[in-house]
C-alpha cells in the first residue's frame, strides 16, 4: 500500500525529533523539515495528540518548550523505517548488490543537495 504524504511528514518530524534528543524547539523543527512553521506547529500537535510526541521544558532554556518521542513514538517510528526496508527489498528485489549501492549513493547524493537548497 502506498505510504500517505502525512505519514512521511510525520515521520520525518519523529526522525528529526529522535535526533535531536529533546533539543528542537517546534521553530527549529520546522526549519529542519524545510516547511513553514504552522503547519508543523499542527502536525506536531497531531503528534503530541497521537502520544507520539511530548512536550518538555527546554533542557537549556527553561521558558522554552522541545519535542521529545515518546515510547510510542520510537516504536512508530521504528516501524516505519522496517516498512520502508521491506519496500526497498521488495522494489529492488531484482536488482544485483552494485545496482542497489550505486541507487542509495545516488539517494544520498540527492537528498543532501536536496537540503541545501532549501537552508538557501
Amino acid at each position: 500500500t502506498p505510504v500517505a504524504r502525512t505519514d512521511v511528514r510525520r515521520d520525518l518530524l519523529l526522525a528529526i525529533v529522535e535526533e535531536s534528543d529533546g533539543l528542537l524547539s517546534v521553530n527549529a523543527v520546522a526549519a529542519a523539515m524545510g516547511m513553514e512553521r504552522t503547519a508543523v506547529s499542527r502536525l506536531a500537535a497531531t503528534c503530541v495528540s497521537d502520544g507520539l510526541v511530548e512536550r518538555v521544558a527546554s533542557q537549556t532554556d527553561g521558558r522554552s518548550i522541545t519535542l521529545r518521542l515518546t515510547p510510542r513514538g520510537r516504536d512508530v517510528l521504528a516501524n516505519s523505517r522496517h516498512q520502508q526496508r521491506r519496500a526497498f527489498e521488495y522494489i529492488t528485489r531484482d536488482w544485483d548488490d552494485d545496482e542497489r549501492l550505486e541507487f542509495a549513493r545516488l539517494l544520498h547524493k540527492y537528498v543532501a543537495a536536496s537540503s541545501r537548497e532549501t537552508s538557501q
